[in-house]
């Protein structure tokens, strides 16, 4: 049960008290957790994250403070810290004042789908399921180090603001990780490996969770060994799905947070290059980017976001022009448009920021048969090892994993340490055409400070650029 009646008691008192906007979220997050080292278990984890976050504007200034001490008299003793700090901020300097979009006001009670409920799983069916994915790398000669996570969690909240939104929700997630080293003829590969969605435990099952695993000591296996360097210089290069959904979420994602943009976010994490370039447009008219938070059993999947606003589908980048941003209220409202519902919050105790949820490039026309055909001679990277990208999203660096050279427009042998080093606005003026397919990979998300990590997916086609400039280490 969720402390329902503090977080009404919070935004009645907060309307008393003079304040002109109010909120409160009150949030119960609990994790379960298997580690496996080489088959053995490490300390189960399970723990709870239970408090209430309150939000206000008071003489157009915001403030956010929270509490784990779920009394009337601790809430009203945030409240009372919160408007000392406002009436002092206020009183010292001018400030820009603060200006919500105007939003429906909206009543909602929403969960994921789960056939079993995360409440009857115990801890002996992570460490059984676990052990089970554990089974598929163990008995391979070239795996020389297994990292196994297997982790749950269940996110409960309830929000109110003082207009009438009402939101509650309910979002279990599960996801699986590991890190895999192998070795072989003094050739060495690490992988680092992530399956996850929303939903029961059989979202594992939905996501073929056991058998993309399988696939991966495969693959790892396979070229661990038989790698070799290529020259650098100017390539077509095919890039996979997951190299596809770093390059959307790094480059177009994060740029794309409307407090970025404004410059909020430089302090914490980083800008925007936004702020410099002078066009809309920022890649070719194969270029078509979009977040979407609702997409069914996603990692990053909700409904309504933090600030009770309904989430929807964006568009952001559109035939290789810039559409839209990610906005929360506070930077809709600048503009005097309506937020696209990108605020979220990893917990209680943090305040909503702008946050990607699912995004990715959009599928295309091409089978992935005919995007080969098209290669000549080329590289073909299917996944990656590492990426860089300074704090402007502008200049970044993807190292592959799995990669092989393409020769007469068939994929041959595996090459190694191949490097797509290249701007955002290069990059993405060279993507000359994307396949049909459409694949995502689970990630966590960080941005703030203090840092929040929120679940997101990352994903896309395959895609095809022409003239990319490699490197190789």
């Amino acid at each position: 049960m969720l402390e329902e009646d503090l977080a009404h008691f919070a935004v009645q008192q907060s309307s008393k008290m003079g304040f002109e906007y109010s909120e409160a979220r009150v949030q119960r997050d609990t994790i379960i957790s298997i580690n496996l080292n080489n088959g053995m278990p490490d300390v189960p984890i399970k723990g709870e994250l239970y408090g209430i976050g309150i939000r206000v504007i008071y003489k157009g200034a915001m403030g956010f403070s929270s509490t784990n001490v779920l009394t009337r008299e601790s809430v009203l003793d945030v409240l009372e810290n919160l408007k000392r700090t406002l009436e002092g901020i206020t009183a010292t300097k001018e400030n820009e004042k603060i200006k919500m979009s105007e939003e429906d006001i909206l009543t909602a009670n929403w969960s994921v789908d789960e056939r079993r409920r995360f409440e009857d799983i115990n801890l002996d069916w992570f460490l059984k399921k676990s052990k089970e994915l554990d089974d598929v790398a163990k008995n391979e000669e070239k795996i020389k180090q297994r990292l196994i996570r297997l982790s749950g969690s269940l996110e409960l909240k309830y929000f109110v603001n003082s207009e009438g939104t009402m939101i509650k929700s309910r979002i279990p997630r599960y996801l699986f990780t590991a890190f895999i080293t192998a070795y072989d003829s003094s050739d060495i590969a690490q992988r680092f490996i992530e399956i996850g969605g929303s939903g029961g435990p059989e979202v594992l099952d939905r996501l073929k969770t056991h058998e993309k695993f399988t696939e991966e000591i495969k693959t790892i296996t396979k070229i661990v060994g038989k790698r070799r360097s290529i020259k650098e210089g100017v390539y077509n290069v095919i890039v996979g799905p997951e190299v596809a959904g770093i390059m959307a979420h790094e480059s177009i994602g994060h740029p794309f947070e409307a407090d970025r943009v404004r410059g909020r976010e430089g302090a914490q994490g980083g800008e925007s290059y936004l702020r410099d370039i002078k066009s809309n447009k920022i890649g070719s008219a194969e270029a078509n980017i979009s977040d979407d938070p609702t997409i069914p059993f996603s990692y990053g999947y909700f409904l309504f976001d933090e600030e009770g606003v309904k989430a929807r589908k964006k568009e952001l980048v559109k035939g290789g022009s810039v559409k839209e941003l990610l906005h929360n209220r506070e930077t809709a409202g600048e503009l005097g448009i309506k937020s696209n519902a990108s605020a979220r919050a990893s917990n209680y105790s943090v305040e909503p920021i702008i946050r990607m949820s699912n995004t990715f490039v959009e599928p295309g026309d091409w089978t992935f048969e005919e995007i080969v055909k098209e290669v000549k001679d080329g590289v073909f990277i299917n996944s990656f090892m590492e990426w860089n990208i300074d704090d402007r999203r502008l200049n970044q660096r993807y190292v592959g994993f799995e990669a092989y050279k393409i020769s007469n427009s068939e994929i041959s042998e595996p090459v190694k340490g191949v490097i797509i080093e290249t701007t955002t606005l290069n990059l993405w003026s060279k993507l000359y055409a994307r396949s049909k397919e459409l694949e995502f990979s689970a990630a966590t998300c960080g941005k703030g400070d203090p840092e929040q990590g929120v679940p997101v997916w990352t994903g896309g086609p395959y895609l095809l650029f022409k003239d990319l400039n490699l490197k190789v280490r």
